[in-house]
């Protein structure tokens, strides 16, 4: 019983620690004109896309060609090409980054930097300038390296915004139900982004379902909207009736408010919805289902192999000095191995560096917890060494799992393999997780990693097996880099 877009902005907004349930934030005032500053910041993604795409194109030339002297269009074109990429940029919606969360725009940017990669080749045809492959290829991954990096902090800049109130919009919900009111507790985290400044009852209800004030009803939203300087309107969908959905949508125009309308269904990333005229009096969100076609599994398959042997590859030195270090100062073999389970419940041998002394389970007190809890892990744990300690800390005990991934027995992205007597000890909660292949890194990891509860955990990889994409599993393994070298929440 959420609006979509509160849920995606709870969920996604893992970028800013600030964005976590907290205490109820400070109703802005009226000079707060958060629609306003989202504006300002729509010209200020605008003008640092044309300097990344303004960058990226004399880097690519400079790669591919030298210093050496060039015809004078060379001169100018990166300045046109610039200019010509932020309408597809605009087209992309990247300029509404309120109405964005971080993977989809990471979804769009992919898109639109490719797109004009396309129209410069396009143009560079019709011009008869040659352009050479190495120049393209170059474009293209500097284009969207400098993207990411420049959207990276616009992210932590509007996150900084929101905590301190400056984004937030000024909120009237629309209903007084059991869902309106559980929409107001929801909108007031600090970090969200909407200030509720009360309810609006449909005809015939006059009571606050809570503390929040009932300001008024339908009869006269366009006044209540200019009274309380609202910003927005969150509707909560159960709560209206068709005709008062008309009245809404007719205060937005004439205001110039925002509508958000929850929709009651799952954690579901907007690029799995689509709006549907059904008939002319009727309008319906079409879901798009998700599971893995043929094409799309091998594709999940080519991405694995390909980014685990690279991995393999990059950190063989950091493997290589690792095991060393676990053989010279502890006694016991330098992996350690445990039967996990995996896709459709079958048990696979996953591999990692011991990290615990031998015989270490001996070392626990009485009253720590039961090992078949579900995510079972200590944050100080006595049975570590000092070795593994810095191991854990780091995640580099994680690195031969690459060689599960390439075994097949493990995705890149994915839930995280569980021991078997968890699995067995939390069959109804777990059990759902095993829809898809156990994962090196996966949703939960890059979302607060052994800080979360075990319920949270299993919420956060079952979106993500509800919402797969190749883009998304590109996105979390950007995250976990982000992650680890952060250390945040490993232990």
């Amino acid at each position: 019983m959420l609006g979509d877009e509160a849920r995606v902005h709870e969920i996604l907004l893992d970028d800013h620690p600030e964005a976590a349930p907290a205490a109820p934030e400070a109703v802005p005032t009226a000079a707060n004109h958060a629609l306003k500053r989202y504006s300002h910041i729509g010209f200020g993604l605008a003008a640092t896309d044309l300097v990344c795409v303004f960058a990226a194109l004399v880097a690519a030339r400079l790669v591919s060609f030298g210093v050496t002297s060039l015809p004078p269009v060379y001169a100018v074109a990166p300045l046109l090409a610039a200019l010509l990429w932020a309408p597809v940029f605009y087209g992309f919606g990247l300029y509404s980054i309120q109405h964005l969360s971080p993977s989809e725009e990471f979804r769009r940017i992919i898109g639109a930097c490719s797109l004009g990669v396309l129209l410069v080749v396009l143009l560079s045809y019709w011009s008869k300038t040659d352009l050479s492959r190495s120049f393209v290829a170059a474009a293209w991954v500097l284009t969207l390296g400098f993207e990411l990096v420049a959207r990276r902090i616009w992210r932590l800049v509007i996150g900084k915004m929101r905590a301190r109130g400056r984004l937030t919009l000024r909120t009237l919900i629309i209903g007084t139900n059991d869902e309106a009111h559980r929409l107001a507790d929801i909108l007031k985290r600090r970090g969200i982004g909407f200030g509720p400044i009360g309810y609006v009852g449909t005809l015939g209800v006059q009571e606050s379902p809570n503390a929040l004030p009932l300001v008024g009803n339908f009869t006269g939203l366009v006044d209540l909207i200019r009274e309380h300087s609202a910003e927005c309107l969150f509707v909560a969908s159960s709560a209206v009736r068709s005709e008062d959905m008309i009245r809404v949508v007719q205060a937005s125009r004439q205001t110039g408010v925002e509508v958000r309308v929850s929709a009651n269904l799952p954690e579901i990333l907007s690029t799995r919805l689509s709006v549907q005229t059904v008939a002319n009096d009727l309008m319906a969100i079409t879901l798009r289902p998700v599971r893995l076609t043929r094409t799309q599994a091998v594709l999940k398959r080519g991405f694995d192999l390909v980014l685990a042997s690279v991995g393999l590859v990059a950190t063989s030195p950091v493997m290589l000095l690792s095991a060393l270090a676990v053989r010279l100062t502890s006694r016991g073999p330098v992996l350690f191995r445990q039967q996990r389970i995996t896709k459709g419940g079958r048990a696979f041998t996953v591999y990692k560096f011991r990290t615990m002394a031998d015989r270490a389970d001996g070392r626990l007190s009485d009253d720590a917890p039961d090992k078949a809890t579900a995510f079972f892990k200590i944050e100080d744990d006595p049975r570590l060494t000092k070795v593994g300690r810095f191991l854990r800390k780091a995640s580099i005990d994680e690195l031969p799992q690459l060689i599960n991934v390439i075994k097949g027995d493990m995705s890149l992205v994915g839930p995280r393999p569980l021991p078997i007597e968890q699995v067995e000890a939390n069959p109804e909660l777990l059990t759902p997780r095993h829809e898809v292949l156990a994962g090196a890194t996966g949703w939960w990891q890059v979302s607060g990693r052994s800080n979360l509860s075990a319920e949270e955990a299993v919420r956060l990889d079952l979106f993500y097996i509800e919402n797969w994409s190749l883009s998304l599993d590109l996105f979390i393994v950007l995250k976990t880099v982000g992650v680890l070298l952060a250390r945040r929440g490993a232990y």
